[in-house]
């Protein structure tokens, strides 16, 4: 086991990239090197930048165009096409399908990749991880040097529900989720933001990144839709939630809906169990499940705003039985969708890693 470990960051400026930067801090996470890495399209410049000279030292220095801060320093970001990938210990991928499949490969060749894509989401050779839930899994990546994460939503919902599933059993799972823009990346922050200002002028809007207008409107649409009408992030939820319980036969369904928020994930869950259930069993199963917060009475439920937005853990509210289902428990699933569903899930899959197998 190494005392420090090289990172090279995949992600987005002004977005996952910063994000996941200050959970490394925050953490304390043991870091030599970071490289933040962005395709040449996101520089300022397409001269390339010289990742060695990324170190940590006592010198006060002004952040400069194409820098990103880390533990009070300005790191260079570097263009992905020049990167060196002898460089780093682990590689995280917190980036979009289409640059996971071009680099993923040859950045295994040296490192640990820690997925966030789904790019792999159809290969049983590369272990899907959820720490909390599934952390067992994780020494599978030895296979082909790579680990996958799953979306925010899918992580999410798998914290809240794994410890009822192993004490009670669950049937079945039918979730709506309620999907800030940034669920879209940077574009949809900016989309949002965007389209506000000019309704808010009396401007009119053209949909552009999203099929309908993001401002002040919600529809049931994130992503492509497939010849049966169902979307891509709906599947993955469907074969995450799966996976990450380890019960095939667990039926899941799942709706997408976005939502006129720049960032945060709020899921109206509905858990039908294989028999009644207390409701106080349900809670005492919660309460006894790491990363969860449970609202004190079942009529309270978290602010997104002041309680869900830049912090690392798992909100749930709302919880009670059906009134038409003996079997049925419903509850208020909420997280960052980036600071928890993307940066704390990458760090905390890395920190297990180097703790346990590097």
């Amino acid at each position: 086991m190494k005392s420090e470990y090289n990172i090279a960051l995949i992600g987005e400026l002004n977005g996952s990239m910063e994000i996941t930067l200050e959970v490394l801090a925050a953490r304390n996470f043991p870091v030599a090197k970071v490289f933040p890495l962005v395709s040449g399209g996101q520089l300022f410049t397409s001269a390339p930048i010289d990742e060695s000279e990324n170190e940590f030292d006592d010198e006060e220095l002004e952040p400069q165009a194409n820098t990103v801060m880390f533990a009070g320093k300005p790191l260079d970001v570097i263009d992905l096409d020049n990167f060196d990938w002898q460089k780093a210990d682990i590689a995280l991928f917190l980036t979009d399908t289409e640059t996971t499949l071009k680099w993923a490969d040859i950045a295994s060749e040296y490192c640990v990749v820690i997925d966030n894509s789904g790019a792999f989401l159809a290969d049983e050779a590369v272990p899907l991880v959820q720490i909390g839930v599934n952390d067992d899994s994780l020494g599978g990546y030895a296979q082909t040097n790579k680990i996958a994460i799953p979306s925010s939503e899918s992580a999410q919902l798998a914290i809240a529900i794994k410890q009822l599933h192993q004490e009670v059993g669950l049937l079945r799972v039918s979730v709506s989720s309620y999907h800030s823009v940034s669920a879209s990346g940077k574009a949809g922050v900016t989309t949002l933001a965007g389209e506000t200002a000019r309704l808010l002028n009396a401007k009119s809007v053209e949909p552009s990144l999203f099929p309908q207008q993001s401002a002040f409107n919600v529809f049931p649409q994130l992503g492509d839709l497939n010849a049966e009408g169902i979307s891509l992030g709906e599947l993955r939820l469907v074969n995450e939630i799966r996976t990450l319980l380890g019960d095939p036969s667990i039926i899941v369904s799942s709706t997408q809906v976005v939502v006129p928020m720049f960032y945060g994930c709020a899921q109206a869950v509905h858990l039908q169990t294989h028999y009644p259930v207390d409701l106080e069993e349900v809670a005492h199963a919660l309460h006894h499940s790491d990363g969860i917060s449970l609202s004190k009475s079942v009529c309270d439920y978290p602010d997104m705003i002041s309680d869900v937005i830049g912090h690392a853990d798992v909100k749930i509210g709302r919880l009670r039985k059906d009134v038409c289902d003996a079997n049925g428990i419903n509850l208020w699933v909420c997280a960052d969708n980036v600071y928890f569903g993307i940066a704390s899930n990458a760090v905390k899959v890395a920190e297990k890693l180097i703790q346990t197998y590097l």
